[in-house]
């Protein structure tokens, strides 16, 4: 960060708690371009420069931040087209040296960390066009979990360990199933002949949020895992020519914020509680994507794109206070909230 940029950064922290905001507390990951290439960086929201903590040939994204708040999954890629391959690392947050885990494939994607962080699921084209799998946090007990010829996707742990969440195509089209955890019981508990895809479990484990386009656009629906309940979010922004996209449910489980992508290119942070009750958290007009909510619930943190450049910036969860939370000459996106340990 250029010092101008950290005295204005500050500043504008400083003014924050004068208004009776306080300081987020934790770090936030985030990928930056700033050294040429994707590397991972550290920051902590109430103040101090950026660190960096990755140095690799490889261009490094943090995918997932483990429960404890130690480690992140860092997604690395390397090489291009045909030569593309990825792998996966735990990267540890005091400065250790991260440790590869898993498989080495063109595709290893979309880890999720079970809520004890002893085991994580992945999925990868090792050995299909996509399957699922799951390892322990220690690179033992790797094993596959489904067996989809037309693929499997994005997994996500339910909140007691005991299910997974996922997308497959098995049946003409993307659809949400819930297995166990160790892969059996697989079940479709959405059925329609579009796409539905991106789910993610409330924090009770009670409530999917997922995204469909079965309605033309790319709405937020709610379902319980048993397929039961489904329906839209927000209703009042079914009318809307926007796509949604990024739903991630507050720690508290009473809201979903997301992004909401308008044509033209413009699109903004949103968030609706349960009822379908919407505010925006950001204007309209500006690039605002990957919102990212603070263990406390109280901010959300999200990439700012302005004038060919993108940035992380910090918001209020009531849309009070944007601010940017690094600056760079290189993009600074995907921001990643660790909390304090």
């Amino acid at each position: 960060m250029k010092p101008i940029h950290a005295l204005l950064a500050c500043a504008a922290l400083l003014s924050a708690c004068s208004r009776g905001g306080a300081a987020p507390g934790g770090e936030v990951l985030f990928v930056s371009e700033r050294d040429g290439q994707a590397e991972v960086y550290a920051v902590r929201p109430a103040g101090g420069p950026p660190r960096r903590l990755t140095r690799a040939a490889s261009a490094d994204y943090p995918a997932a931040v483990a429960p404890d708040g130690a480690a992140v999954l860092v997604v690395s890629v390397a090489g291009e087209g045909a030569a593309q391959s990825e792998r996966m690392s735990v990267l540890p947050l005091d400065g250790g040296a991260a440790r590869p885990l898993g498989l080495v494939s063109a595709r290893v994607r979309s880890p999720a960390w079970a809520p004890d962080g002893s085991w994580l699921a992945f999925e990868s084209d090792t050995a299909s066009f996509r399957d699922l799998y799951r390892i322990g946090r220690d690179g033992s007990g790797l094993r596959r979990l489904t067996h989809a010829p037309q693929g499997s996707f994005e997994p996500e742990v339910s909140p007691d360990g005991g299910s997974i969440a996922f997308v497959s195509s098995r049946d003409g089209d993307a659809e949400v199933y819930v297995m166990r955890a160790d892969g059996a019981a697989q079940r479709r508990i959405t059925a329609f002949h579009r796409d539905d895809w991106g789910p993610r479990w409330s924090p009770d484990g009670r409530t999917l949020v997922f995204l469909s386009n079965r309605e033309g656009r790319d709405r937020l629906f709610l379902v319980q895992p048993d397929g039961s309940g489904l329906r839209p979010l927000a209703p009042a922004l079914h009318d809307s020519v926007a796509d949604a996209a990024e739903p991630a449910w507050s720690p508290d489980g009473r809201r979903i914020a997301f992004t909401l992508r308008a044509r033209g290119g413009a699109s903004r942070i949103a968030a609706a509680d349960l009822r379908g009750n919407v505010s925006f958290l950001t204007p309209a007009g500006e690039r605002a994507s990957t919102p990212a909510w603070s263990p406390d619930g109280a901010f959300i943190a999200y990439t700012r794109q302005a004038e060919g450049d993108a940035e992380v910036w910090l918001v209020r969860a009531d849309g009070r206070g944007a601010r940017p939370l690094v600056r760079s000459p290189g993009a600074d996106w995907l921001p990643r909230w660790v909390p304090a340990r």
